[in-house]
């Protein structure tokens, strides 16, 4: 019973049975003590005229118009054989008793008794039957029934708004920016599951104002340094006395500061397009392995200044896809394979082709990284270099884990500090 429906159905039926139940055994309890109070009436009326008869010289017509009542009416009864009654009724009526008489459970009572050889009939007026009285009384008790259920459905109303209130409320904070707003939650309802995926919508919002907040305070960092950079290089070029060996000294500084940054620029403008990208757009077969060859070459001047060495073995593996994209994976992986290894060590690349796959390793021998630092390279800006020792953005492995997630793609680090990393790539055929 976890729909808001079948509970409100459920809800409904339950109110319409008891209700059902409460007018039928009040109807029945309503006759029975309407039915008392009628005799209990027309008998003290019965016992006033039999005193009045014995204490006064009052004739039966007096006594009758002295009876103060507007609800019974008191007649003579000429001729008692009108009037439906048994042989022992009669009898008790001709010792001076008091007799009620009562037919079907509608039929309207009368009580008879005798004064002075006289027969006196108390009975209902014909305008207040008992029929009438019953359903006056029924229906008020129905009244008051429908009072009830109305309060009821107010409490089960108030029970069902009010959470929505609550997200109401808590929906409001979120459009002033408050991604702290939690609302509690016990029912496993609609509504339930609307607080719970409120609650992940508010954690989801609060993480992406988090990255928000951070990706802004890296990129204003990564700028200001370069940037910082060439200005005071720039301010010292401004000096008339600098030798020639300073001055070109302080201008290549102040180049490779500018090519920095223009790297950091393309790549954030490559990261922001790609991450609004859903599809591979360019999708073209190309030779996988001179693919990874010319991305090995392109890196040429890198390699060859720290003297490194590369084991290659690529299978022959033509691949359809987006070329372009897929070189900046092999640029990005390889480029922090070169600058993290040693001078005078090796890099293993295999490129095999399986089954359903086509895996690429790329295999460096160098400082290695810690299980934290693992946990977060496919992180913006993250550097696990705290000194900044390398020249990095922290933006290259984030490039390239969205750019596999075009693919549908896997990429999976081994590493331990000081023995080196594996990247392994694997690209759906």
């Amino acid at each position: 019973m976890k729909r808001i429906t079948l509970k409100l159905a459920l809800f409904f039926i339950f109110l319409i049975c008891v209700s059902s139940a409460l007018s039928f055994v009040g109807s029945t309890l309503h006759t029975k003590d309407i039915e008392n109070e009628i005799q209990l009436n027309q008998k003290e009326i019965a016992i006033s005229i039999l005193e009045l008869e014995k204490k006064t010289n009052l004739s039966i017509e007096e006594i009758v118009n002295l009876m103060p009542t507007s609800m019974y009416e008191i007649t003579r009864i000429e001729d008692i054989g009108l009037i439906e009654i048994t042989k022992e009724e009669l009898k008790h009526i001709e010792n001076d008793e008091i007799v009620f008489l009562t037919k079907g459970r509608f039929h309207d009572p009368i009580t008879i008794t005798m004064v002075n050889d006289a027969y006196i009939k108390i009975s209902l007026y014909p305008h207040n039957t008992i029929l009438k009285i019953v359903a006056s009384r029924i229906w008020f008790s129905l009244l008051l029934y429908v009072v009830i259920g109305a309060l009821l459905i107010i409490v089960l109303a108030k029970r069902v708004v009010k959470p929505i209130l609550k997200l109401t409320a808590a929906t409001q904070e979120v459009a002033k920016g408050n991604f702290d707003i939690h609302v509690e939650t016990r029912s496993y309802d609609e509504i339930g599951q609307l607080t719970q995926n409120f609650n992940k919508m508010t954690r989801e919002l609060k993480n992406i104002e988090y990255l928000r907040k951070d990706f802004i305070t890296n990129v204003s960092h990564e700028f200001k340094t370069p940037i910082a950079s060439i200005q005071g290089f720039a301010k010292l070029l401004q000096k008339w006395d600098l030798s020639q060996r300073e001055r070109e000294e302080y201008t290549n500084i102040i180049v490779e500061e500018t090519t920095r940054l223009s790297n950091l620029s393309s790549n954030i403008l490559k990261l922001s397009k790609l991450e609004n990208q859903e599809i591979l757009e360019k999708k073209v077969v190309f030779s996988l392995d001179e693919q990874i060859r010319k991305s090995i070459l392109i890196l040429e001047h890198q390699w060859s200044k720290k003297n490194i060495e590369f084991d290659i073995h690529l299978d022959k593996v033509q691949y359809l896809g987006d070329e372009e994209l897929l070189q900046q994976v092999w640029i990005n992986l390889i480029g922090n394979a070169i600058k993290f290894s040693h001078n005078n060590s090796t890099i293993s690349i295999i490129l095999q082709q399986m089954d359903e796959v086509v895996e690429v390793k790329i295999i460096d021998h160098g400082i290695g990284m810690t299980e934290e630092t693992k946990k977060r390279i496919f992180e913006k800006f993250y550097q696990g270099d705290k000194a900044h020792s390398y020249e990095g953005s922290g933006l290259g492995l984030p490039l390239v884990k969205r750019i596999l997630d075009l693919y549908d793609a896997q990429i999976y680090v081994e590493s331990n500090p000081k023995k080196g990393s594996t990247f392994a790539v694997e690209l759906p055929l």
